[in-house]
């Protein structure tokens, strides 16, 4: 009974290594697509800032950094418009800043026009926050392989039940 419980559990092994799902296992296999369940952002840049709008948790977050240095631009006066929206962002740290993103909630595509003052130094940057919409109808398809995988699992709980039940009544038999 061990030899037939040490051969179910290597078989278990063995069939996670299996191909499976029409992956392709290949070393030439083009870059995996980027994941859907990052927020959405917008990107823009000058000869004097760089600058990324994140939307997440009901925020627009600006992340406002130096083109040359890529320092963080600090106590700068950031505007932002997108049609009749217009706010003011406050800083949360060091080139951080964030203001209400209520406006985005719903998806679109928003024309940004951010007016930055920093210093000496103001420019006009534009940018657009592309909101697409959830994905409609997605399902879950479960694979043979989940179920082959429940399936030993199962067996193997069974193999050692009844090898604990062979046991206890050998034990009992002596007694």
């Amino acid at each position: 009974m061990k030899h037939f419980i040490t051969f179910i559990a290597v078989a278990l092994f063995a069939l996670a290594a299996w191909p499976h799902g029409g992956e392709d296992h290949s070393h030439d296999a083009a870059a995996p697509a980027m994941s859907k369940d990052i927020a959405p952002r917008a990107t823009t840049q000058t000869e004097d800032f760089e600058l990324v709008a994140v939307l997440a948790d009901g925020k627009l977050t600006l992340f406002l950094d130096r083109f040359a240095s890529n320092e963080p631009v600090a106590d700068a006066e950031i505007e932002v418009e997108s049609g009749a929206f217009k706010a003011v962002a406050a800083q949360l740290a060091p080139g951080i800043y964030a203001l209400p993103g209520e406006a985005f909630a719903n998806p679109g595509k928003y024309p940004l026009s951010i007016s930055v003052q920093a210093g000496d130094t103001a420019d006009l940057l534009t940018a657009t926050l592309d909101l697409a919409p959830p994905p409609a109808g997605v399902e879950h398809a479960a694979g043979w392989d989940k179920w082959a995988v429940w399936g030993a699992s199962g067996a193997l709980l069974l193999a050692g039940a009844g090898l604990v039940a062979v046991r206890r009544r050998k034990q009992n038999r002596k007694h």
